[in-house]
């Protein structure tokens, strides 16, 4: 996998990755196998970027002689990718900005005395000799979106909050100070603004290399298959169950690739080998819980399908739901701010389009908005450890304060899918595959969150934002349909033939920590076996994170360290 990370101070001694690229010296910077941009300024300054950027090498050399704070907190979302800065100011003090979504996550630990910082938790872990930290993962089964301050997966870890810069000087103890603020703009100005970010973010990624895309016939994954196309070839990758290559979604996918020459289409034949819950020891061990855990045969057999075919950047739509299709919060906001008509009139909306009374949502937006995005009921299956363990490390995101409902749960669950989406990419990496979610770059979040809730929310119309931003771009019938297929009779035909394999993962880690309670599980599981729906969204990353402790259990790492003298 590629990350990179450093030292915060100067040490006589310190620890160093093996086989990483050092680029810089006291303190100690480095990359391991991940893409940097350096500049050097006047005076001693000099400047790291890590991962994706859209900036000019001419932008770089002006930044890094930048002084003023303001003007290099903007840079952190001033241009398309997923990166992070690093600032030597040439007087000894090294400052981190953490983007503001965390799509490139970043960690710190100590080690003899010394601050270490890196992109990677995992690799930290190696480091200390680190377990999973208990704490965190009750907070997760109990809500995986939620921020647990001074933590990570695992222990003595801790992920440095999101839209923050760290300050490190010799001598004074570091600390981080939030720098990010939602900008507001019109709904034109939104429109626009995210079409150049989505079109930024893809040429900010191929660089001449060999691309594929995911290409479900989806708004979300259609996008980025077509911008890629206007770069040069693609290879674009179309998942069908096996006897099944036409109707719905794959009809959508031809009419995507029938509109641009330059995509190569590929059709992927789902077979049993492919169900949910298969070949569960080819999970490889990353930072934390990766949502594929439980889909990683299909996924694995994908990446080395596109490595066989060349690709070496992979574009994924994964993020798209969370963005443009969030449930009514913002009733919430209407409610707070009079909009009283508004808000009748969508909660009337959607309780035709889920045939159920409107009442419970109007109720819900006066007395309890988090239940308008399912949140607040708790899992039967969990206990009351688990419960107690999660409500005492949880608190929400520091710039989420000022934000109404529907912002703060849409900036909540972005920065989820965003540092889970950089364990999908360690999965792919095994593959030699350069995996990105651009619907997780903080520029193209910003752009959403800028734009009116109240408009962003439709029941009457998919995706509305998204949808205006790529109008021109797609054929008009793929724009213009609704949800794509789902499948959720793949994981109960998953869950049948691999039984014994997912009862096992009941009575595991998890049940041992005291977090959950097996039975309440293995009943609801064998409800599902009877083809009964159960709330997959929820037992899913709990079967998930058990797969992940066995593989922290038997995984042999490859990040290894090395004592650097100085």
């Amino acid at each position: 996998m590629g990350w990179f990370g450093g030292h915060l101070t100067r040490t006589s001694t310190a620890h160093i990755p093996l086989g990483a690229r050092l680029l810089w010296r006291k303190p100690l910077l480095w990359s391991v196998g991940t893409p940097v941009r350096l500049a050097k300024g006047r005076g001693g300054r000099r400047l790291a970027v890590f991962g994706p950027c859209g900036a000019a090498d001419a932008e770089l050399a002006r930044l890094v002689d930048a002084t003023d704070l303001s003007t290099l907190d903007t840079a952190a979302t001033a241009w398309p990718g997923a990166y992070a800065l690093v600032l030597d100011d040439g007087h000894g003090a090294q400052l981190i900005w953490s983007d503001p979504i965390g799509a490139c996550p970043l960690y710190s630990t100590r080690i003899s005395g010394a601050a270490v910082w890196a992109s990677s938790s995992l690799a930290l872990a190696r480091l200390r000799g680190a377990r999973p930290d208990t704490t965190w993962l009750a907070a997760h089964l109990v809500d995986p979106a939620g921020w647990t301050p001074g933590h990570s997966a695992w222990t003595d870890v801790e992920q440095i909050p999101p839209g923050h810069r760290l300050l490190a000087r010799p001598g004074v103890a570091s600390d981080t100070t939030p720098y990010w603020r939602r900008p507001v703009l019109a709904w034109h100005e939104a429109v626009h603004r995210l079409r150049e970010d989505l079109a930024g973010a893809v040429s900010s990624r191929i660089n001449g290399q060999a691309v594929s895309s995911d290409l479900s016939g989806g708004l979300d994954s259609s996008t980025f298959a077509a911008l890629a196309a206007g770069h040069g070839p693609v290879i674009a990758v179309t998942y069908h169950p096996k006897g099944t290559a036409t109707g719905g979604d794959v009809d959508h996918a031809r009419t995507v690739a029938r509109a641009f020459p330059s995509i190569r289409h590929e059709f992927m034949a789902l077979g049993t080998e492919h169900l949910p819950y298969s070949a569960p020891d080819t999970l490889p061990l990353t930072d934390e819980p990766a949502p594929s855990a439980i889909t990683i045969a299909q996924l694995t057999s994908q990446m080395a399908m596109l490595a066989s075919h060349g690709a070496r950047v992979h574009l994924t739509g994964d993020g798209g739901d969370t963005l443009f299709m969030q449930p009514p919060v913002h009733l919430a906001d209407l409610a707070r701010s009079g909009r009283l008509l508004r808000m009748a009139r969508d909660a009337q909306t959607w309780a035709r389009l889920y045939r159920t009374s409107p009442w419970p949502a109007l109720a819900a937006a006066w007395t309890n908005p988090q239940a308008l995005a399912d949140g607040a009921i708790r899992p039967p299956w969990l206990t009351d450890r688990a419960v107690a363990l999660a409500a005492e490390a949880t608190q929400p995101y520091r710039d989420v304060l000022t934000l109404g409902h529907a912002d703060t749960r849409l900036l909540t669950e972005a920065r989820y899918v965003a540092r889970t989406a950089a364990t999908e990419n360690q999965v792919a990496a095994e593959h030699g595959i350069a995996m990105h979610n651009p619907f997780t770059d903080p520029r193209v979040v910003e752009t959403v969150l800028a734009a009116d809730p109240a408009r962003r929310w439709s029941a009457r119309r998919y995706k509305p934002l998204l949808s205006d931003a790529v109008t021109g771009l797609l054929p008009p019938q793929v724009v213009e349909r609704g949800a794509k297929g789902t499948f959720a009779v793949d994981h109960h035909h998953g869950l049948r033939a691999n039984e014994a394999r997912v009862l096992d993962l009941v009575d595991g880690h998890l049940a041992g920590l005291g977090l959950i309670r097996p039975g309440t599980v293995r009943s609801l599981l064998r409800q599902a076996l009877l083809g009964v729906d159960i709330p997959w969204g929820r037992i899913e990353p709990l079967l998930g994170t058990e797969l992940w402790l066995r593989a922290a259990d038997t995984a042999t790492s490859q990040v290894r360290w090395e004592v650097h003298a100085a």
